[in-house]
């Protein structure tokens, strides 16, 4: 039973019920969220119990003007909590009750990214190239994501006209400072439609030898991840329903574990009943592969075909599961 309803019915009528009016109801939210606000960004703790204190807030005080960041708030907590196939109609209401709100431009970003990372890279696109259109010097603000839609959406040599114009743009308009994160995606979509670089390492908890040539006839999610990267851990249930869906149809996950501490990464690696092929070194960010690959920043994934050959990188969410069952088809 989803208790969630009931709960802001209950917090909304005590709201109404004690007479209070919205700016006090908003401080005390505040207060229970810890929100940190700057100009044009808010930061808040994001779990499910403020989700239902947001919900009651917006069904006590459907005309205060506090929901402007009330509702941000709503959209800003359901994207960190990873929940990417709510984001996009949560950040759409905002945009739609206050169009001029001063949260537009990370809600039309973030929205984007929220329909690329739950599969949807074809609602993304339009909106990543309306924001190319309304900030063409900035494209520091939404590179990233066009590159990935395009390549999503089978625009692959688009995608590398459009990174290419923009490392051009950036170092012309001298915001080189800015391109090394944004270069490090770039060179990862870059891979796509190439066979996967050569290694031979050994899985750790088995002894097997891994290797590309192993692994061919498979449909392969290379995953780097690590313990003590929260991210990663948000993602496992995602992973988890992808291997137990379509393992028996031919997929495997291929897990590089940038972690120190074996007895740790064991027991994650259990407790998480992660049961696919692993790697570990214990050299953090000069672990073997992560070398090989360029990896500077995680969770980052290459998926990779039958053939060796990598066809997605960086998938979040629900979309690694409808891209790996694409390519098993």
């Amino acid at each position: 039973m989803n208790l969630m309803p009931v709960l802001v019915c209950l917090l909304a009528t005590t709201m109404m019920g004690r007479g209070a009016d919205a700016k006090d109801d908003y401080t005390d939210l505040t207060k229970a969220l810890n929100v940190r606000e700057l100009s044009t960004l808010m930061f808040a703790n994001c779990t499910d119990a403020n989700l239902v204190r947001i919900e009651a807030f917006l069904k006590a005080h459907p005309k205060a003007p506090q929901r402007e960041q009330v509702l941000y708030l709503r959209a800003y907590m359901t994207w960190s909590l990873h929940r990417y196939e709510k984001a996009p109609a949560l950040y759409a209401a905002l945009l739609k009750e206050f169009p001029k709100t001063k949260f537009s431009r990370i809600a039309r970003i973030r929205e984007a990214a929220a329909y690329l990372f739950s599969g949807q890279a074809a609602k993304a696109l339009p909106r990543l190239q309306q924001l190319e259109k309304d900030y063409p010097d900035r494209p520091e603000m939404y590179a990233r994501e066009m590159a990935y839609a395009l390549s999503r959406c089978g625009k692959q040599k688009e995608a590398l006209a459009f990174m290419e114009r923009v490392e051009f743009q950036m170092t012309l308009a001298r915001k080189e400072r800015l391109l090394p994160r944004i270069t490090s995606h770039f060179d990862k979509i870059r891979l796509i439609g190439k066979p996967v670089k050569k290694f031979a390492v050994i899985d750790f908890r088995t002894g097997k030898e891994i290797t590309p040539g192993a692994l061919k006839g498979k449909v392969v999610l290379i995953d780097f991840w690590a313990t003590w990267c929260s991210p990663c851990i948000a993602e496992l249930p995602y992973l988890r329903n992808a291997h137990d869906k379509l393992a028996a149809k031919g997929f495997e996950i291929f897990a590089v574990s940038l972690d120190e501490d074996r007895e740790k990464t064991t027991k994650v690696i259990t407790a998480k009943k992660m049961d696919w092929l692993h790697y570990f070194d214990g050299k953090k960010w000069k672990n073997t592969l992560a070398v090989a690959f360029d990896v500077h920043s995680i969770p980052a994934n290459l998926l990779i075909d039958r053939q060796g050959i990598v066809r997605a990188v960086n998938l979040r969410g629900s979309e690694i599961i409808t891209t790996a069952r694409a390519l098993l088809k």
